[in-house]
């Protein structure tokens, strides 16, 4: 990054706030980062309990595993507001709760604010993306890639994804940090859809591990899963080269093969014989399965060749087993590979 990205940088942090809209996990793993490098950062809350210890000790009191963060600063969002115009805002809430969590802030966001998205799923059941539906004027970024909240807690390095509609230096050296390494894309579509299509995928490879396949089968589900990636992008008008990069096949990696995710373990349950009525009365976000099922049933996709994706669903809505599942892949007609 050169001397004027970097200035430029410094110039929108200058006397501004980054504000975290959302204290969960990996909220609080952003925040926890760009606090560590010394940036200004707001966590907001819907707990008043918790944004006051955030506010006294630096502690968040629901994400233990989050180290202590002295200086942050935090509230509760019914009393949301920004301060400066080059303040910029991080939503970090799931994906189809993001939008009813940001409209009664709307009002309160400048044309000039900066406006990131670092949620990773459709807007809601019908596949609509989430740049669509908040339609902001200064257009929606997306940040996403390979990343693990614990990383980010520990310090380890980590390179993600920033799309924004048209190249923005000044953002990307703003929200870059020693250890939060930011590449820039102007592809917004793709590393959105990139972001929740992997999801998917991750839950096909752990219902693959939990059923004992081994590696081989893992990884040529996520091989062929990068191509369903590639096809959604193409369709919803994003470069599908954007699923080669850390946003597509770079987070595809991480989340396909580790139990810290969230999809993946679940995926892994399923394939282990437990039941997808028991496994998200849990509580837990698994965004694939909510993917999944919203591209399916979306239409956008009609036409277009995604078993994978298409398996996934019926697993979600508790249809067939995975066992059926793979009988239905390995019987496809032959074809090509790429």
């Amino acid at each position: 990054m050169g001397y004027a990205e970097k200035r430029l940088g410094a110039l929108i942090l200058d006397n501004s706030t980054i504000h975290v809209i959302g204290a969960g996990e990996f909220g609080s793993s952003l925040a926890y980062a760009w606090r560590q490098a010394g940036r200004s950062v707001a966590l907001w809350c819907r707990d008043p309990a918790q944004a006051t210890s955030l506010r006294e000790t630096g502690i968040n009191p629901k994400v233990p595993e989050c180290p202590a963060m002295p200086g942050i600063k935090a509230g509760v969002l019914a009393d949301f507001a920004l301060l400066s115009a080059k303040d910029v805002v991080v939503l970090a809430v799931k994906a189809q709760a993001q939008t009813g969590v940001f409209e009664p802030l709307r009002d309160r966001i400048r044309p000039g604010n900066a406006v990131v998205t670092v949620s990773k799923g459709f807007a809601d059941g019908t596949g609509t993306l989430l740049s669509s539906a908040l339609a902001l004027p200064q257009g929606l970024g997306v940040l996403s890639g390979p990343s693990f909240s614990l990383d980010l807690f520990e310090d380890r390095p980590t390179a993600v994804t920033l799309a924004t509609e048209s190249p923005d230096a000044g953002l990307l050296a703003a929200l870059n940090t020693p250890r939060l390494r930011l590449y820039a894309s102007t592809d917004t579509v793709g590393v959105q859809i990139c972001g929740a299509m992997k999801n998917v995928i991750a839950i096909a490879c752990g219902c693959s591990d939990g059923m004992g396949f081994g590696s081989s089968a893992r990884s040529a589900l996520m091989a062929r899963g990068l191509r369903e990636l590639e096809r959604v992008t193409e369709v919803y008008g994003g470069d599908p080269r954007t699923a080669v990069g850390l946003a597509g096949v770079g987070d595809l990696a991480l989340t396909c093969q580790d139990q810290q995710s969230r999809n993946y373990s679940f995926g892994h349950d399923l394939g282990r014989g437990q039941s997808v009525l028991e496994l998200l009365s849990r509580g837990t976000t698994v965004e694939g399965a909510a993917t999944a099922l919203s591209l399916i049933a979306s239409g956008h996709t009609e036409g277009v060749s995604l078993p994978i994706t298409e398996a996934v669903a019926r697993l979600s809505r508790g249809e067939g087993s995975p066992a059926e599942e793979v009988t239905t892949l390995l019987s496809r007609s032959l074809a090509a590979d790429v």
